[in-house]
């Protein structure tokens, strides 16, 4: 963690390790979440009981203020986002940011860190668990802790016995598929090779593979990527085909044979040079495309665990 933004932490007697910080200010107990090479944003999680309402409340009030901050429900209170382009700004802003949410709280009547936010109920000195959940330290009533893991294996168990749908999911994953290839072609045509159309594809066919009953897994993955990488390859393939044809309308076609033939005789690997480097720079950003959403629905389908 950053030496400045650790001892800022710690000027709030928040216990740092790692990139996480964890403590109670003013009545609240809170952790913090610094970003590391695969985030842009600083997570703070606020532990308090609330009714949902109160809550959407709080979270409404933090996305007004300055600076803007956008806030997630948990079971446990609030996760704030702040996003962090710069360490520079982090540092100047989170004392702004720790004062307005704690304000909040207060002005909410929140229970403080001596309340189990999950139950509502105080917490028992002689019975109480600070837990690790989603990464963040949350202190719970030992009681709360069993009753969550219970229910956390009872929608395990209901998700893992739910049909797959693997037809109806792969028709989403389809749809997908033809938006990925219709953008192919018209990115070919305005002379760009992009990421774009795998990253559309790929999203697109996961949300339709949902939407249409599949089952939110590993081979809904497998499925909306080889797929959308079939249409993005035939999207390429029908926008050469269609090149092709919008030349042969447009000229005379005695002529073009004769100038094909020409290049295939006096210039072969040039004439072919040019469709593979195209398709392999297609490859290349739909890779990157993919694996860029693959990243991104394999956090989307990570099944919760037990808390500990």
């Amino acid at each position: 963690m950053n030496k400045k933004l650790a001892a800022l932490l710690q000027q709030y007697n928040l216990t740092v390790f790692e990139n996480m910080a964890y403590g109670v200010i003013q009545g609240y107990e809170i952790s913090v979440r610094v970003p590391n090479t695969m985030e842009q944003f600083c997570y703070i999680h606020a532990s308090f009981y609330a009714t949902e309402d109160k809550k959407n409340a709080i979270a409404a009030e933090l996305a007004k203020s300055k600076p803007r901050l956008g806030a997630a429900l948990t079971a446990y209170g609030l996760k704030v986002a702040y996003p962090v382009f710069i360490m520079s700004s982090l540092i100047k802003n989170l004392p702004v940011i720790f004062q307005r949410l704690t304000d909040l709280l207060k002005q909410y009547e929140a229970p403080g860190a001596e309340f189990c936010p999950y139950c509502g109920q105080p917490l028992d000195p002689a019975n109480k668990k600070r837990c690790s959940i989603d990464g963040f330290s949350v202190t719970l009533n030992a009681d709360c802790v069993g009753s969550i893991n219970k229910q956390i294996d009872e929608e395990n168990r209901a998700f893992a016995n739910a049909p797959n749908n693997y037809i109806r999911g792969i028709c989403g994953a389809l749809i997908g598929g033809v938006v990925g290839a219709g953008l192919v072609i018209g990115f070919y045509f305005l002379g760009y090779v992009a990421s774009v159309a795998a990253l559309i594809a790929v999203m697109l066919g996961a949300f339709l593979y949902r939407k249409f009953g599949g089952k939110p897994n590993t081979v809904m993955i497998v499925i909306v990527s080889v797929v959308s990488l079939i249409f993005i390859l035939l999207g390429f393939v029908a926008a050469n085909l269609i090149e092709d044809a919008s030349i042969l309308m447009t000229n005379d076609l005695g002529e073009l044979l004769e100038n094909m033939v020409w290049q295939l005789q006096n210039n072969p690997e040039g004439y072919a040079r040019a469709f593979y480097t195209n398709l392999a720079m297609l490859l290349v950003f739909t890779a990157i495309g993919i694996g860029v959403m693959i990243f991104s629905l394999a956090k989307q389908i990570k099944r919760p665990k037990n808390i500990s």
